[in-house]
């Protein structure tokens, strides 16, 4: 019986109440003592050593009075004299039981600090409710909570696919609930939409019947597409392959190359490489922030404004928020700063690079120091790309696809006295790193004038990733038709936004101008004076060669515009010894010549002229760049870049090649160039191997994804196979063999197989080429489909990943399709004249060329049925075509695009329907 006088603590008297199981008076009292302001700290403050009436229930085993106090707002994070919560006393299932029912209404209810609470307390965020029903607490946050609540959650760890009694995964949920935001919050995070309930039916399929728009943010990804791909006769073949010839095995089979592509040690992984590093020998380190949080103090010493600083580092902010790490602002550093997560920045101007940094990370914290604002840039690039391979690390510790990441026998968990191994924190090893940019000019020259013109979001995010692996400038070329009205793709405002982004990234965008054809002096001038007045804060600006022509002949024009232009650079054709303005250029003009073997030009050319060499993304007259053709480019700019003269390497997407390749086709040659006009000492023909796995960490934020970028890889190789077999020069290569390709003479042929069969389909050259050739070059290409669709169930929800993914796919459906192409038109035209062997394949005979056994053939000439067949194919090519297309470009230029596809499509079609192409 609970009795007291009135002078009993009321703390005593709710404790008697427990002691004596009077639950029923426990609650008469809290519902009587919550009336007062006292109330929090009565139940709250502790009864002795060992804890508060929380704690006293629980080693009481009572389940209602736990139950009671929890519903009452007792705090579950108080701790007793052994630093122990209530819920780590709880040894029976149902205490437990009733801390994940208080997590449950919480979550509800939409509590959030009662959701931190009880997950801080030791509560497992994916505790069920009961096994016949199975939810988790992020269930009953999609079903009833708000979207902080649920995002809270994800961040705490809770599992974002875990499925209930019904096979309901959270995701299936929001759905139900018709919530666009939270469905958005959890494929932020990485819900998967693929996986089905009971009813065999996917958070996908469950948006798409029931024609809500929050099926939008589903499409993002063309989930619809992947997710009920089926086997095509294409897979069947692919399983049959067995058929294919021996003569031809060896083609596009470098399997001695895939072992070169080995990770040593972690700093294989960052890029660009840095000049000097050296890694602790006592092998110390430092724990990542208890807090998640570094924090930026400033060298009150240094030359630096703190508020510059910060606006350098601020930048990159977005790139520690997949770690997940942010961005505390402290001040000048004081004696007593925590070493927790301290990071301590400050310039000190020399005579040093410009871009120049030290880094050091020791047991006292973090330092970084540069020579100027883009070296704290510079620098703490480089930190991010350490914190994240050492998070990552933590994260899939047990993900076959990264190995073991070692620098002379330092692992991340490993000779630890308390057990790092278990942390949940993770380590970030102690090291000095030196390092700054051989190259004052490391530039990506985009070229806008063909039909390809990319939209301003995408133009901006481009500079964002090149800028995170330190490029300097970024070339937006635009050209001009002397016959119409002058006027750009952009608006003033898209121009101005793009500069002041760049500004801001420390990239100096450069605007560049070339007119059709050659033109007088006066018209001339008067395009680029337009030009340049929609650039009003530019400081330099490039010209093509038919406007540096009549630059260089009119020396006076060059003067007068540098009044305007203090920079201007001037790209050069053909640079002969015999020249007479090649010696006197002024200083403030730089050319952009080619970057070629052999390299004359250095002979005869004054080692006072500025010069920058420039490079192709791939080969003109080729869809996609080969691995060799990267290397190859890679490999010069080191070799060439060491004459006095050359100031820089600048790596050209042009427009002179196919059109229609997207941006992510060009990722894997611009990060291999600038990270050798870095550091030209890094050695190029082993990190040519590496180059898939350093552009999925730094361009697509995510190593896991190495396999798109080999797939891209993939394309190229076999594209210049087949035309390197076409034309006669194939030969298998070895890993020596690799470094002499570099130096030898350009090719003979000048045009891929696979743009000839698109661009030319009547009158198509089938030199050497058999239909199991092709064929082994469908069953390459469909081996790499299969990679890209492996890939994509591992791919977190991203919009941008999606889309290169989508972009990869359209590629490699595209190359299948063409060589599904020249397999028939083999097999067919070889049979019209005899000629095949019991497998289709012509016979080859030395005393014989190839072009008398294959006159050119035509699509046309296909039978009907199998023209039908690919005709049906390339139109749904051509559909996936402009949905990609319409996400990286302005809308006008789709008409354009498309015309790429018109010869072909018309020669598929039978002279009955040649109209429907007209009218598509």
């Amino acid at each position: 019986m609970v009795s007291a006088d009135e002078n009993t603590d009321p703390k005593e008297l709710l404790r008697i109440s427990i002691q004596d199981s009077r639950i029923d008076v426990l609650r008469s009292l809290i519902g009587q003592l919550s009336k007062g302001s006292n109330f929090q700290e009565i139940i709250d403050s502790p009864l002795n050593e060992n804890g508060t009436l929380l704690h006293y229930a629980i080693t009481k085993n009572s389940l209602d009075g736990v139950r009671a106090l929890l519903s009452a707002g007792a705090n579950p994070c108080a701790k007793n004299s052994k630093d122990q919560t209530p819920f780590s006393l709880a040894q029976r299932d149902n205490i437990k039981a009733a801390f994940v029912q208080e997590l449950h209404q919480a979550t509800a209810q939409s509590n959030l600090g009662r959701v931190c609470q009880m997950i801080a307390s030791g509560v497992n965020p994916d505790a069920v409710d009961a096994q016949e029903t199975g939810n988790t607490a992020l269930h009953y946050a999609t079903s009833f909570g708000n979207e902080e609540i649920v995002k809270t959650l994800c961040e705490s760890g809770a599992s974002l696919n875990a499925q209930n009694a019904t096979g309901d995964t959270p995701l299936h949920d929001a759905v139900k609930r018709k919530s666009e935001a939270i469905v958005r919050v959890l494929l932020d995070f990485g819900a998967d939409s693929s996986i089905k309930n009971n009813k065999d039916v996917s958070s996908f399929d469950l948006a798409q019947n029931s024609g809500s728009e929050i099926l939008q943010v589903f499409s993002l990804n063309r989930v619809a597409q992947n997710i009920r791909r089926s086997p095509s006769m294409e897979s069947v073949e692919f399983d049959q392959a067995s058929i294919i010839s021996t003569d031809t095995a060896p083609l596009l089979s470098h399997d001695s190359y895939r072992n070169l592509g080995k990770i040593e040690s972690w700093t294989d992984l960052l890029w660009p490489q840095p000049h000097y590093i050296k890694i602790d020998s006592n092998e110390s380190f430092i724990r990542f922030p208890v807090d998640n949080r570094l924090k930026i103090y400033f060298d009150g010493s240094g030359d630096g404004e703190p508020r510059r600083i910060m606006q350098a580092i601020q930048t990159l902010v977005p790139y520690l928020s997949t770690i997940p790490l942010s961005v505390e602002y402290r001040g000048h550093q004081v004696d007593n700063s925590p070493l927790d997560g301290r990071v301590t920045c400050g310039i000190f101007m020399d005579e040093e690079r410009n871009g120049g940094y030290s880094l050091n990370i020791t047991e006292q914290g973090i330092e970084l120091f540069a020579n100027d604002y883009a070296g704290i840039r510079y620098g703490f690039a480089t930190l991010i790309q350490i914190l994240r391979i050492f998070r990552r690390a933590l994260s899939r510790p047990n993900d076959l696809s990264h190995p073991p990441l070692v620098e002379n026998g330092f692992h991340p968990h490993q000779n630890d006295d308390n057990d790092s191994s278990n942390d949940p924190l993770g380590i970030i090893p102690c090291l000095s790193i030196k390092d700054y940019p051989d190259m004052t000019i490391r530039a990506v020259f985009q070229d806008f004038s063909g039909c390809k013109i990319l939209n301003v979001e995408t133009v901006l995010q481009m500079v964002n990733r090149l800028s995170y692996c330190k490029i300097s400038h970024f070339f937006v070329n635009f050209e001009v038709r002397t016959t119409d009205r002058y006027h750009l793709p952009y608006t003033n405002r898209d121009l101005f936004h793009m500069t002041q982004v760049c500004e801001e990234l420390y990239v100096k965008l450069v605007p560049s101008l070339d007119t059709q054809t050659t033109c007088e002096v006066p018209l001339a001038m008067s395009i680029i004076s337009k030009f340049l007045d929609d650039f009003p804060l530019s400081k330099m600006a490039h010209f093509g060669p038919n406007l540096a022509s009549i630059l260089i002949e009119n020396r006076s024009e060059l003067v007068n515009l540098q009044k305007r232009i203090p920079r201007i650079f001037l790209s050069i054709g053909e640079i002969n010894e015999n020249d007479h303005w090649l010696n006197s250029m002024p200083p403030f003009v730089t050319l952009c010549v080619e970057g070629k073997y052999p390299f004359h030009i250095d002979s005869f050319i004054s080692p006072t002229i500025n010069m920058v060499l420039k490079f192709p993304t791939t080969d003109v007259g080729f869809l996609c760049a080969s691995p060799e053709t990267t290397y190859k480019n890679a490999l010069l700019a080191t070799q060439l870049c060491t004459k006095g003269s050359t100031k820089g390497v600048m790596v050209c997407d042009f427009s002179t090649g196919c059109e229609i390749m997207p941006p992510s086709m060009s990722l894997m040659p611009e990060c291999a160039c600038m990270g050798a006009s870095w550091n030209r000492e890094i050695d190029i023909k082993r990190f040519c191997f590496l180059l898939p796995r350093i552009t999925a960490e730094h361009f697509l934020l995510d190593g896991n994804l190495v396999s798109l970028l080999e797939q891209a890889a993939t394309l190229g190789r076999v594209e210049h196979e087949l035309t390197k077999y076409s034309s006669g020069n194939w030969k298998p290569m070895h890993n020596g063999d690799l470094h002499n390709h570099v130096h030898q003479t350009k090719s003979s042929f000048n045009i891929s197989v696979f743009v000839e069969i698109i661009l030319n389909p009547e009158n198509i050259r089938l030199e050497r080429l058999t239909p199991s050739i092709f064929k082994k070059s469908r069953i390459e290409l469909q081996k790499s489909m299969r990679a890209l669709n492996e890939a994509r169930k591992q791919m977190p929800y991203n919009y941008e990943l999606a889309l290169v993914l989508a972009e990869i796919q359209l590629v490699t459906e595209l190359m299948t399709l063409i060589s599904k192409i020249g397999q028939a038109l083999c097999r067919y035209g070889a049979d019209k004249h005899g000629l095949t062997n019991g497998n289709g394949d012509v016979p080859q005979t030395p005393t014989s060329p190839m072009s008398s056994f294959f006159p050119h053939y035509g699509v046309s000439k296909l039978p009907q049925t199998i023209r039908t067949d690919l005709a049906n194919s390339l139109l749904e090519i051509r559909k996936k075509f402009q949905h990609t297309w319409m996400c990286r470009n302005l809308a006008y230029t789709l008409p354009n695009a498309l015309k790429i596809f018109d010869n072909l499509f018309k020669a598929l079609l039978p002279p009955n329907l040649q109209e429907y192409e007209k009218i598509l």
